[in-house]
């Protein structure tokens, strides 16, 4: 092993570069800056390479700004001016209301309902004016729409109707919800497809239950399949008893239907009838009455017959059909005997065994 003897300037340099070898490779300290207590601090005269400035925009680029702006305050301008025109022009204002789809209801009643704005067409707000309509009982659906330049279409669906309820001398249609409407806007052919109900109570009875105006008509559409025959007519009686006259002469009495109980046991009592298909003909009747005020123990009796004030307050329902044909009202058998009131009555059997079916 050789040792070498270095120079001086050698060895200076070999000095220099472990000195800043350290110092490369001590930590760095953060450099602070203190100020002397009263001492004063001056603005430095040095610029800051940092703030350059922009360069001044070249004419051409100017009159392009310039040219910008004012096409767009342009057009701001037109957007303001279409937009107080459309607001303000009197061509474009409500002028004429169309309604369409009612067959039960009055225009005018509706109009008052929708209560439509005179204001400009683009103002009009459809789904506000849908909802007002949707507040009348009878209307099950609507839509709004508006056509330029001042034309506003009013299209309602109505609530169908599925009772006619007769009140004296008074005739009402009833829809499924409960809602009640004079029969004198309905046609032959509506009245025709609707059963009646004849409301013989004393006094002013209160609104038709919408649970038993649903239980009727549901009764009355499946009445001809089940019994062979349609319903002639309701009829709830003066003294609070409820029957179902047939267009063959004979009644269902289902007794007292004044409590949602009764009225929700009205189904079974129509099954306790359609049992006796066996023991009773329906289509030709010996017998003018089913008592099931007892569901349990059907009563038979009395004569086949329609009474005169079923077949006065049927006969506007059945003398004109849908196409506008005459219907023949239904057979007018003898008026019930005195004995066939629903107090002794015979068993079905025995009703059956006596008369037989003609």
């Amino acid at each position: 092993m050789s040792i070498a003897t270095l120079d001086s300037q050698t060895e200076r340099r070999a000095r220099a570069r472990a000195q800043a070898a350290a110092i490369a490779d001590s930590p760095r300290v953060a450099r602070r800056y203190t100020a002397l207590r009263g001492a004063e601090l001056r603005r430095s005269p040095r610029r800051r390479s940092s703030a350059r400035r922009a360069a001044p925009p070249t004419p051409a680029a100017a009159r392009r700004g310039h040219s910008r702006r004012w096409i767009a305050a342009a057009v701001l301008l037109l957007e303001v001016t279409a937009l107080i025109l459309a607001l303000t022009l009197p061509v474009l204002r409500v002028r004429t209301i169309t309604v369409r789809g009612n067959r039960l209801m009055s225009s005018a009643t509706l109009l008052r309902a929708a209560d439509v704005p005179a204001t400009s067409i683009f103002t009009v707000d459809g789904s506000a004016l849908r909802l007002r309509l949707l507040t009348l009982p009878w209307v099950e659906d609507a839509t709004v729409t508006t056509d330029l330049p001042g034309t506003v279409h009013l299209d309602v669906v109505e609530r169908p109707p599925v009772l006619r309820v007769r009140r004296g001398d008074v005739d009402s249609l009833v829809a499924a919800n409960g809602a009640t409407l004079s029969a004198r806007s309905a046609g032959a052919a509506e009245l025709h497809s609707m059963p009646v109900l004849l409301d013989d109570r004393v006094g002013s009875p209160a609104p038709l239950d919408t649970s038993l105006v649903q239980t009727l008509s549901l009764a009355a559409a499946r009445f001809p399949a089940v019994f062979g025959c349609g319903v002639a007519a309701f009829q709830w009686g003066s003294d609070d008893m409820f029957a179902v006259w047939t267009s063959c002469g004979w009644r269902a009495i289902l007794g007292h239907v004044d409590t949602d109980a009764e009225i929700a046991g009205i189904p079974a009592q129509l099954s306790a009838l359609a049992s006796l298909k066996a023991q009773l003909s329906f289509t030709h009747p010996a017998f003018g009455y089913v008592d099931l005020d007892n569901a349990g123990a059907p009563a038979v009796g009395g004569a086949p017959g329609l009474p005169a004030e079923i077949l006065s307050a049927t006969q506007s329902s059945l003398s004109a059909g849908a196409d506008g044909s005459t219907v023949a009202p239904p057979v007018a058998y003898p008026p019930p005997l005195p004995s066939s009131q629903p107090g002794a009555s015979p068993s079905p059997a025995a009703a059956a065994n006596a008369a037989p079916a003609t």
